[in-house]
């Protein structure tokens, strides 16, 4: 009965006059600056926020001056550099397949077609964001 009543006190009082802690402020998302920061294979894990919930998973895959995403035979890729810390594409002419853009290619068109920001997430995923769409790349 003892330990019962124990668990009922109230919790230990601040001390009077004493500031209360401040809280931890969230990570900073860490900016990518380079093309060597960004090269890699990867899968895409986040559409906006929220996971893609697809079938199969979808590749991303990052050289040194081009960002292709195999599989999606309506996207041709892009080809990339950065200016002044951003991301700058340009869409590579070709050919593509002929049937409908499925709607996580059109977000990850979006994204490459009008990069705002390239960032590392605290989990170690790279963020990109743009054309009012953004999607999460987490290494294969």
């Amino acid at each position: 009965a003892l330990f019962a009543l124990a668990a009922c006190q109230p919790a230990a009082q601040e001390t009077p006059g004493q500031p209360a802690p401040a809280p931890v402020p969230a990570a900073t998302p860490e900016p990518i600056l380079s093309a060597a920061e960004l090269q890699g294979e990867y899968r895409l894990a986040g559409i906006d926020g929220h996971d893609p919930n697809l079938p199969e998973g979808v590749a991303v895959s990052i050289t040194a001056d081009v960002i292709g995403v195999p599989g999606a035979c309506v996207l041709t890729g892009w080809r990339y550099r950065f200016e002044d810390g951003r991301l700058a594409t340009e869409e590579i002419a070709g050919p593509t397949c002929r049937r409908a853009v499925l709607p996580h290619e059109q977000a990850i068109k979006a994204v490459f077609d009008s990069p705002d920001r390239v960032t590392r997430t605290p989990a170690n995923g790279i963020l990109i964001e743009g054309g009012g769409r953004s999607i999460t790349l987490f290494s294969q």
